[in-house]
């Protein structure tokens, strides 16, 4: 298979545009994916990225560093999940190490006093929401009490469009509120503005990124994750773009008019009484899940 640019032997096909690139041509095609999120919403400043230890949050990571408008701050959770959360940490600062940044590390233990499979012992609720709640939480306020301009996550378009696909197979339509690449802060409710640089990037191209860059990323599944269904979801809709090539991309421009169209009525934002950050209760989940209400 030769590049459909300069004839040099490629990595990857990508079926939409019905082009082969090399490494190099591979490498433009996908920073020029990060640069249309950056650019569109005007992204720069310090920006924080999560990064777990996976090829997304690696590869996420290694792409801002390409733009000069931004400064990237690399941030990890360590979520007390055994070895895997231990894997995980030392991937995470290995991937730091290769592109000459420091990993700043919050330890939910250390921090709060309990670990997820601990927190998930105490719930009768699945614990990957609870999981998420805990990440989203912590992302944000750490973010903000550092005064960060965005947080980043290595969310892509496969993940995206999975996971909008569960929400409504489980009738949950609230999640259609923020599905655009960039989620503009809230000052008022402590909020960071959120981005995800990958969004209109496949799993594919994440990985054979990842790998035709020597990114360090840890590929071990969440032991607590094991029959997620957005996961089953994300392999039928692979399934179906390789048939429909562009499908995946049409499905997330259309979730975003969607999102246009809806009326914009929410229930109304407030700060959570105990910890000052926006909930639509009078105590933030996160506080009641780690019972830090006073």
């Amino acid at each position: 298979m030769e590049c459909s640019n300069c004839g040099k032997d490629a990595v990857i096909r990508i079926n939409w545009k019905e082009k082969n690139y090399c490494v190099n041509h591979f490498k433009r095609y996908f920073l020029g994916h990060v640069g249309k999120v950056i650019n569109k919403y005007g992204v720069s400043g310090r920006v924080m990225v999560a990064v777990s230890g996976g090829k997304d949050s690696s590869t996420c990571l290694e792409a801002l560093t390409h733009f000069e408008n931004i400064e990237v701050v690399p941030f990890h959770i360590n979520l007390g999940i055994d070895e895997y959360s231990e894997k995980s940490l030392e991937v995470a600062r290995q991937a730091c190490e290769g592109i000459g940044l420091d990993l700043n590390v919050l330890d939910l233990k250390e921090k709060y006093g309990k670990t997820i499979p601990e927190i998930n012992d105490q719930r009768d609720a699945k614990v990957c929401g609870i999981c998420g709640m805990i990440k989203r939480y912590l992302m944000n306020r750490y973010a903000d009490e550092k005064g960060y301009d965005y947080v980043a996550t290595g969310h892509n378009l496969s993940d995206e469009v999975a996971s909008t696909f569960n929400n409504l197979a489980n009738v949950y339509l609230t999640p259609f509120r923020g599905l655009k690449p960039v989620l503009e802060e809230k000052k008022e409710y402590n909020l960071v503005a959120r981005v995800k640089p990958l969004y209109f990037l496949k799993d594919r191209e994440c990985l054979v990124y990842a790998e035709t860059n020597n990114i360090t990323f840890f590929s071990e599944e969440c032991p607590l994750s094991s029959g997620s269904p957005t996961n089953e979801l994300k392999e039928w809709l692979h399934k179906l773009d390789s048939e429909r090539p562009k499908i995946l991309r049409n499905f997330a421009k259309s979730f975003m008019r969607i999102e246009e169209r809806m009326d914009t009525d929410h229930e109304e934002l407030k700060r959570c009484d105990n910890c000052g950050y926006a909930t639509a209760t009078e105590v933030c989940r996160f506080c009641r899940v780690l019972d830090l209400s006073s």
